[in-house]
């Protein structure tokens, strides 16, 4: 058993300290895996938590690192059945504030909380991330959740030098995505349902109506949680199929200030500047400072160039019991739309064109402002017991300046010329208690109970002059004018609404298994006015419902867990159809079971499941009557969910996920007889391998491949989206704080259409291009 001693004041900073210690003559074994060795059951009483933690290291053979100060005067959680040291040392601490971590050289190592601040969270490190998602309110890690969640960390994103939301969903199993259509910024479906976006767990403007989803610069990003199935139920709003949840960069006290810059194709330069440190001397007030700034000449479809600028300050107090961020993302965006191409209406083939050459007119693109300011806040009340509190404002301003390209009623190809303005606010919070418990000698239990609540409106306006262009050419436009596109008149039609709710769950954990219940009550209200002749009434619906939801995990040996969940999901529907009637709310169902396998000595990890979606109701719009909706046909999917995430062998990670689903009408009716947009394949597999040329020299090699196949472009089955599929390599070199990555993205340059739901608009994807990524850590 080997103690750590520290001195009042000292830092360590992250794993580089502890390999330092290591080299000190601790005597720790000379790899990883001789310290994570298993052994069997570790029983523990509950008892000073120093000679708990010696206990542990006696019974297992692992060698525990820890600072007498850290554990002084704390008594441990009994321990019984645990299969490792590490699951050992989990359940002894629970309730405390020190955490274990892993080090190659220092085996399992026991750290205060003032320890851990000063270093940055593991999904700016790593490609695994163990630690709890913010939708799951439990506090569990990833590992012990009965549900698939898949997440991608920073240190992804950085590797694979993603510039944007739909980048980074390349990598996620069951996710369509479109970047800056002539009508929206960023949109996707996950599972064959629609997903509005969330950030920190809390709802944006984009459920209220203004379609810019949950984007924002990725230099503020440390994950992005692709919550499948139920855990969408968690925020409350519809979002059936699941959610993409944007978790922003956090303070540490860690001192430290990062510049990088982006070269590339198309004209793209891009700064980064990331300034971390402590303010107080006892480390616990921390500031971090993250500022970014992109341009591009033009985008690859030849349209309007990048400009997108962002500021995101935030502030971190944490102690022993106290744990508060606050900060704000202010970001200003200017984007071209995308590529694009669409199908011919006689033969209904796609059309084969140059996709760098505009349609219309190069000057076509998106403004997106976004201002975020947030707050989340957790209190120890007692050991055991915690405050949870989270908060949000979000203000989007949503301006398009694009044509819609399509066909007349007599079949001739035409643009529309007009754009649109939509500004949307919305304001979030979430506040919950956590119980942690141990009842009797064989129960541990954790429960808790919340509020939630969000209002929103969006105000949209219009181009003052409609103008159809006729003739339309798909090459270069040399014939045809330019309409100048108009000021904005004033609003047309403002929407409102706000969601409050009420919910409990309850996680018990008896022998090998973990049972999980819980239900959350919902109320709606949404508000509309139009102003099209004058103010007219406002309109204020109300309804509520009910989303019950359970789970189970089965620990069937110490890498293997099995689980099961069920959710029901209830979302208020306010659309009105033509005679007045407002239409049913939609009612899902999701299913799903699966197995979670740890492998390495849990530094890598697998998650296979399937599942099931159901829904009672999808919103139809009448293509004979615009102007009616209808309840549609129900909609199933059904499917397989495989992920792959960690550090194979020593140097050589894989992220990796493969989604098949078999979509399917419940009944068909003469509009809709297929679903479309939703590829029955997605997958990806992205690996990385590294390794040490010489002293402050290391270098290493990616690559990724990226692909679906092929959708349905019309609800009818007309049209279809061919197969894609790309592969990108990325070559890596570090020189003491110098990092240089130089990447070549569709190395094949392959052309490739991305999913579509009308055949009048089909994304391209990008073609050959070049990124070079150069950044230095300045301390």
């Amino acid at each position: 058993m080997l103690f750590l001693t520290g001195k009042k004041g000292c830092r360590l900073l992250g794993f580089s300290s502890l390999s330092v210690i290591a080299a000190l003559g601790m005597g720790v074994a000379p790899t990883a895996t001789a310290q994570i060795a298993q052994t069997d059951e570790i029983n523990v009483p509950e008892m000073p938590m120093d000679r708990a933690l010696d206990a542990i290291g006696r019974q297992s053979g692992v060698t525990v690192n820890f600072d007498p100060d850290a554990v002084k005067a704390l008594n441990s959680q009994s321990v019984r059945g645990a299969r490792s040291a590490y699951e050992a040392i989990e359940a002894a601490t629970r309730g405390t504030s020190l955490v274990v971590v892993r080090d190659a050289k220092a085996g399992l190592v026991i750290l205060s909380e003032i320890i851990v601040t000063a270093r940055r969270d593991e999904a700016e490190t790593s490609v695994l991330v163990r630690q709890a998602s913010t939708s799951d309110r439990n506090g569990l890690g990833l590992r012990n959740q009965p549900r698939n969640t898949q997440v991608i960390t920073a240190k992804t994103i950085e590797e694979q030098q993603a510039l944007n939301i739909t980048d980074i969903l390349r990598n996620a199993g069951g996710v369509s995505a479109q970047l800056n259509t002539p009508n929206s910024g960023a949109t996707y479906t996950i599972r064959g349902f629609s997903a509005g976006g969330l950030v920190n767990g809390l709802t944006t403007a984009s459920q209220y109506g203004v379609p810019a989803g949950a984007d924002q610069p990725v230099a503020n990003i440390e994950r992005v949680e692709v919550l499948k199935g139920p855990d969408a139920l968690l925020a409350g709003f519809g979002n059936m199929g699941g959610n993409i949840n944007v978790v922003t960069k956090k303070p540490s006290a860690e001192e430290r200030l990062a510049v990088s810059f982006d070269t590339g194709s198309f004209g793209l330069a891009r700064g980064v500047v990331d300034a971390n440190s402590a303010i107080t001397e006892d480390d616990t007030l921390s500031g971090r400072l993250i500022a970014s700034g992109q341009t591009m000449d033009h985008n690859y479809g030849g349209y309007t160039g990048d400009e997108n600028w962002l500021i995101a300050p935030s502030l971190r107090y944490k102690d022993r019991l106290t744990d508060i961020v606050i900060g704000a993302s202010l970001n200003e965006a200017t984007v071209g739309i995308g590529a694009y191409t669409l199908f011919d209406n006689k033969t209904r083939q796609l059309i084969d064109r140059d996709p760098s050459v505009p349609i219309y007119s190069s000057k076509q693109g998106i403004r997106i402002s976004t201002h975020r300011f947030y707050f989340d806040a957790t209190q120890q009340i007692v050991p055991g017991i915690e405050f949870v509190a989270r908060g949000m404002r979000d203000e989007t301003l949503l301006t398009t300046r694009a044509a819609n390209v399509g066909y007349s009623r007599a079949g001739d190809l035409v643009a529309d010329i007009q754009g649109s303005r939509q500004k949307g606010t919305a304001n979030s919070v979430d506040g919950f208690v956590r119980v942690k418990r141990t009842i009797g000698d064989v129960l541990e239990a954790n429960f808790n109970a919340g509020y939630n609540y969000s209002d929103g409106d969006s105000a949209q306006r219009s181009g003052l002059v409609y103008t159809r262009v006729s003739n339309l050419t798909l090459g270069a436009n040399t014939t045809v004018p330019v309409v100048p596109f108009s000021p904005f008149g004033d609003v047309l039609v403002q929407n409102g609404g706000k969601q409050e709710g009420v919910y409990g769950q309850a996680l018990i954990e008896f022998w090998k298994i973990k049972v999980l219940g819980g239900a959350r009550k919902n109320w709606f209200e949404s508000q509309s006015q139009t102003f099209f002749a004058g103010p007219g009434p406002v309109v204020v619906r109300r309804k509520d419902g009910l989303s019950p939801s359970g789970g189970i995990i089965f620990d069937a040996t110490k890498d293997i867990s099995i689980f099961a969940n069920y959710a029901r999901g209830e979302q208020a529907s306010f659309a009105v159809s033509k005679d007045g009637s407002i239409l049913p709310n939609i009612i899902t169902t999701n299913k799903e079971a699966g197995v979670k396998i740890d492998l390495f000595n849990k530094y890598a990890t697998i998650n296979a499941s399937y599942f099931e979606l159901q829904q009672d109701n999808i919103i139809v719009r009448d293509p004979t009557d615009p102007t009616n909706l209808f309840p549609g046909p129900g909609q199933r999917g059904r499917g397989i969910d495989l992920n792959i995430a960690g550090e194979l062998l020593p140097g050589w990670t894989v992220l990796a996920s493969l989604t098949r689903t078999k979509y399917k009408l419940l009944t068909t009716n003469a509009s809709q007889t297929v679903i479309a947009q939703q590829p029955r394949d997605t997958y990806s597999i992205y690996s990385t391998y590294r390794t040490e040329l010489s002293e402050d020299v290391s270098g290493g090699v990616s690559a990724g491949l990226y692909g679906r196949s092929s959708s349905f472009a019309n609800n009818l089955g007309q049209y279809v989206v061919p197969s894609s599929r790309q592969v990108d390599a990325n070559a890596f070199l570090s020189v003491s704080d110098f990092d240089i990555n130089v990447g070549i993205r569709n190395i094949f340059d392959r052309r490739n259409y991305g999913s579509a739901s009308t055949f009048t608009y089909v994304p391209v994807g990008e073609p050959r291009n070049v990124r070079l990524s150069i950044s230095k850590r300045l301390f």
